[in-house]
């Protein structure tokens, strides 16, 4: 039986069989066949025999299928079979080198993750364990300097005015928004009391604990504590005029209570920086003679006073102070809405650390949104996946696994962006809060991607192994393409001049990169754990019953579809369509005004709206400064250099929108006043002691003294500065000693103020104009 076993195989016959190849093989082939010369001695020996033949054949690498070839035949065979073998280690090669192809890597990486998912688990919970540096997270926006491109010529002025305040960043100022409850006249005695009132308190007595420190912002102030210098001389002017009526008297010559410029005891001072909405009387009525009128229209011009507004400021000389400037702010803000009742005056306060606080708490309120997409997302990825199930009749508990890992995995991406930029030390601000719906939708859009395939293969007999291998092969190449895209174009963005931009991007572009990376360690390997909650059977399903309907259905839509999109009138519509879009497109673009409006960025029920609709309709519409800084020694006795500075000031009193010189707060005008009159010490002491009268006399104004007249030395500076009357100058100057022993002007700033400066187009207009008349 073994040996018909053996001719069978070897294809024996009682044919004479040739052997071709000369003499050598000739032998080789009579050794070596089993149907020559004595046939039954070999038959008995079969397995030997066929031991030695399949050896034989071995060493000569030579099999025969067939013992009737030809010579050439065998020949050719011969000559397949080397060629085989050597290519073998090509073939090798080639296989090795698919490896380094895109899908061939993660064919290698897919099947790792079903050989081995808890390790890589491990890998995606130390990613993860990024997350707890959001401890450290510090949610802040920067108002002031944060969406200003770095590259920005303001940042160069920015800098500049830095300097001459020997200051690390930009002074604090807060802004106080006073407005009578009934709609009434701020101007009225009761209301100018309760300002002064308010405004006392928070200078001097309202406190906060920072560091274990009370904080008082008169502790602070320096060098802008007599900022609100005119509205106490005012104050003082007013309650002297009042009492003068009161007592029957008739007002003083020496205080002139008229909007925009008002005199008090000899001292010029300015309202309308601190007046707003001011409506003045008729003037062919005499006020002061009409006892009919209320008491405060007959000793000012002013008929109704809407707003009165003063300006609280301090220095951010370093970090320590910065932090208690912030946290006095704060504080105020939080006492200004929370505590302060009071009846007659309605108090707003705004300033940059209040704005960036509301813009905070603005994101902060996304939470329950976020958690609301969450609840969705997690909603419709699970119905997507029951239902797919369902489809495939692939159904166990499994898909529960797959459903939360779906949504899981950018939230584990999420986390850890914010948990490494605390870490690195960055802030997060308002559009990085942003950006958990962007990396939601796009994480959960890649796994469905992993789901669907995986989902397709339940029921080929596949192991884990081979599944997560073709998985992976099949979609991460896609996936990877995407997220590089989307990687690529946040990191661009990185680099951007603006810092919130900047910001966001970095975050951005990192988010990306960590939902990439979770997709392929830590849902890949959920996919692999899932799989193993799958039922054993591997028959194939038909599609039938209701299944076979659905997927009727679907074929029938995507060929209605797809007849659709060839269609030519299809075609020539869609064209159409994206060419208007562009054009459309283009113009936006084009007239696109790019601006950061407070109205927009905050919430329509922010307290802060209100105090914005002011500002921008009444206050900026009646005053808007610029300040103007000289960089340079200024000499008041060289004539060419005082004239070309009045020159440069008329410049800029003569631009559109311009209030006018009695507007401006220019020192060197009262410093000229101070040289040829001296102190007002009489005129004010007459403003104050009015009762004697019959002492003092009423003196008449002084007269105005041209500047490009003026002879002017810095003998008197010095004095002029300590002049409790125009003490409130020295924080405009920088003054040294000279070699001569006298004070010398190194640099100084001033103030010009413009009007109907509401509109943003308006204010960079003028911005224009006044960089063009500096750069001459």
């Amino acid at each position: 039986m073994r040996s018909a076993a053996l001719d069978e195989e070897v294809g024996c016959s009682s044919a004479p069989t040739k052997c071709v190849g000369g003499k050598d093989a000739e032998n080789r082939a009579t050794d070596a066949d089993p149907c020559g010369g004595n046939s039954s001695s070999k038959s008995t020996n079969s397995p030997s025999t066929s031991e030695n033949f399949g050896q034989k054949a071995e060493n000569e690498a030579l099999i025969i299928p067939q013992l009737d070839l030809t010579g050439a035949q065998i020949e050719d065979d011969i000559i397949k079979n080397t060629q085989t073998q050597r290519s073998q280690p090509r073939r090798k090669l080639i296989s090795l080198w698919s490896y380094f192809t895109l899908r061939g890597f993660f064919q290698l990486v897919g099947r790792t993750v079903g050989m081995q998912p808890y390790a890589y688990l491990t890998v995606a919970a130390l990613l993860s364990s990024q997350a707890l540096g959001m401890y450290w997270m510090v949610l802040k926006d920067r108002i002031r300097d944060g969406y200003t491109p770095t590259n920005a010529p303001s940042r160069v002025e920015t800098d500049i005015i830095r300097e001459f305040w020997n200051s690390s960043g930009d002074p604090m100022i807060t802004m106080m928004l006073l407005k009578a409850r009934d709609k009434g006249s701020m101007h009225r005695p009761e209301y100018l009391d309760e300002s002064q009132r308010v405004i006392d308190f928070l200078y001097n007595n309202f406190t906060v604990e920072h560091k274990g420190v009370t904080l008082r912002f008169s502790e602070m102030c320096a060098p802008y504590c007599n900022m609100n210098k005119v509205l106490q001389l005012f104050k003082m002017g007013y309650d002297n005029e009042l009492k003068r009526v009161t007592n029957g008297q008739s007002p003083s010559t020496t205080n002139n209570l008229s909007y925009p410029v008002a005199s008090i005891g000899g001292i010029s001072i300015n309202l309308d920086r601190s007046f707003f909405g001011v409506r003045l009387q008729n003037k062919s009525l005499n006020a002061t003679k009409d006892k009919g009128l209320p008491i405060e229209k007959r000793i000012t011009n002013m008929e109704h006073v809407e707003l009165v507004l003063t300006l609280f400021r301090g220095d951010r000389e370093n970090q320590l102070r910065d932090e208690q400037l912030s946290k006095w702010e704060l504080a105020a803000y939080e006492w200004s809405i929370k505590t302060y009742k009071g009846n007659l005056v309605e108090l707003q306060l705004v300033g940059t650390e209040i704005l960036d606080s509301e813009m905070m708490k603005d994101g902060k309120r996304m939470t329950p949104f976020f958690a609301a997409g969450f609840g969705f997302m997690i909603t419709f990825v699970s119905v997507c996946v029951f239902l797919s199930a369902i489809y495939y009749d692939a159904l166990d508990r499994g898909k529960i696994l797959v459903g939360i890992g779906a949504v899981t995995c950018p939230i584990l991406a999420i986390v850890s962006t914010y948990g490494l930029i605390s870490m690195l030390g960055l802030r997060i601000n308002s559009f990085m809060l942003v950006m958990p719906f962007l990396v939601m939708g796009i994480g959960v859009d890649s796994c469905f991607l992993m789901i669907h395939s995986w989902q397709r293969m339940s029921r080929n007999g596949y192991s884990v192994v081979e599944r997560m291998g073709m998985v992976y092969e099949e979609v991460c190449p896609s996936i990877t393409i995407t997220s590089l895209t989307d990687f690529l174009s946040f990191a661009i963005g990185a680099l951007a001049p603006t810092p919130e931009t900047r910001l966001f991007c970095l975050a951005t572009s990192i988010a990306m990169a960590f939902t990439f990376i979770l997709q392929l360690v830590f849902f890949g390997p959920i996919l692999a754990l899932a799989t193993r909650f799958e039922h054993n059977d591997t028959k194939p399903r038909q599609a039938i019953g209701w299944r076979d309907k659905v997927d009727r259905v679907w074929q029938k839509i995507l060929r209605i579809y797809c007849r659709l999109i060839g269609h030519r009138i299809f075609t020539i519509c869609i064209v159409s369509a994206t060419c208007v879009y562009w054009y459309f497109g283009i113009i936006g673009l084009m007239n696109m005004k790019t601006r950061l409006d407070v109205a927009k960025i905050l919430p329509k029920n922010s307290p802060l709206q209100q105090p914005n609709y002011i500002l921008t309709h009444i206050v900026w519409s009646e005053y808007h400064p610029v300040t103007v800084l000289i960089n340079n020694p200024f000499d008041v006795t060289n004539r060419t250099q005082t004239n070309r500075f009045w020159e440069l000031v008329d410049e800029f009193q003569s631009m559109p929108n311009a209030k006018g010189p009695e507007s401006s707060l220019i020192w060197l005008k009262d410093y000229i006043h101070f040289s040829y009159y001296g102190e007002p010490y009489d005129n004010a002491l007459k403003s104050v002691l009015s009762d004697w009268d019959f002492l003092l006399g009423d003196n008449e104004p002084n007269k105005p003294i041209d500047p490009f007249k003026a002879n002017l030395t810095t003998t008197k500076l010095g004095q002029f500065l300590r002049s409790p009357f125009y003490e409130h100058w020295g924080p405009f100057m920088k003054v040294s000693n000279s070699s001569e022993g006298r004070l010398k002007i190194d640099r100084f700033w001033m103030t010009i103020a413009y009007q109907n400066t509401s509109s943003w187009e308006t204010r960079i207009g003028l911005m224009e104009q006044w960089r063009s008349i500096v750069a001459r």
